[in-house]
């Protein structure tokens, strides 16, 4: 049986958001452990991708878009944090979250480094793979290889952006403000790189923006 799950031509677009998920639930289920599950978590996704890539480089081949994507990408920072810029929401972002200052010395490091790196190089690939590389193209055929990249549906629009926003907890209203505009990336560019990049430099601006200010909520 999980031979024949790996084999299904959606895992390797999801088995790196399952792990992902998995430890995620790990990591709210044990006291501290986000510290150092964090950096297991990111090396565990990357394996997953790796093993995925022989099968998804297939729809990474258009590499156009890039300008625009980076261009939205910084454009979603300001979704992301305008509210609490503008105090248009009133949380308090300096409560919970991940924050590596209760670690002392060398292990606050290196679970800083773990959590940049799991969010610029790793989640952006996983989550365009698994949202815009196969869930928007599966809600339109089943045999979602045989949709076009970037294959515009009102349904699988709408069905992406609301769970992209629920995936993201408390922010949800930012997530699918976000969704909404990787899934115009991937509609304007039918390129997932385009998306990934994006995503890269919303989450790399994000952490700067966070180790900034100290608003570890963000994280």
């Amino acid at each position: 049986m999980k031979t024949d799950l790996l084999r299904h031509p959606a895992a390797p677009y999801v088995a790196p958001f399952a792990v992902y998920m998995l430890f995620l639930a790990g990591e709210g289920a044990i006291a501290r452990s986000v510290y150092w599950l964090y950096p297991l978590k990111a090396l565990a996704v990357a394996a997953t991708i790796v093993w995925a890539w022989r099968v998804v480089r297939d729809d990474l081949r258009e590499r156009g878009g890039l300008l625009f994507g980076a261009l939205i990408g910084i454009l979603a920072l300001g979704v992301w944090i305008g509210p609490e810029v503008l105090r248009i929401i009133k949380t308090d972002f300096t409560l919970g979250g991940f924050n590596p200052n209760t670690l002392d010395g060398p292990r606050s490091t290196v679970v800083t480094v773990f959590r940049i790196a799991g969010a610029v190089l790793v989640v952006p690939v996983m989550e365009e793979l698994f949202w815009r590389g196969w869930m928007i193209r599966w809600l339109v055929k089943e045999d979602f290889r045989s949709v076009p990249l970037g294959l515009f549906t009102w349904e699988s629009f709408g069905i992406t952006v609301v769970l992209f926003g629920l995936e993201h907890g408390a922010l949800w209203h930012v997530g699918m403000i976000t969704g909404a505009l990787y899934n115009w990336i991937l509609y304007r560019t039918r390129s997932l790189w385009a998306c990934i990049l994006a995503h890269a430099i919303t989450n790399l601006l994000l952490a700067a923006y966070v180790l900034a200010t100290g608003k570890w909520g963000y994280w």
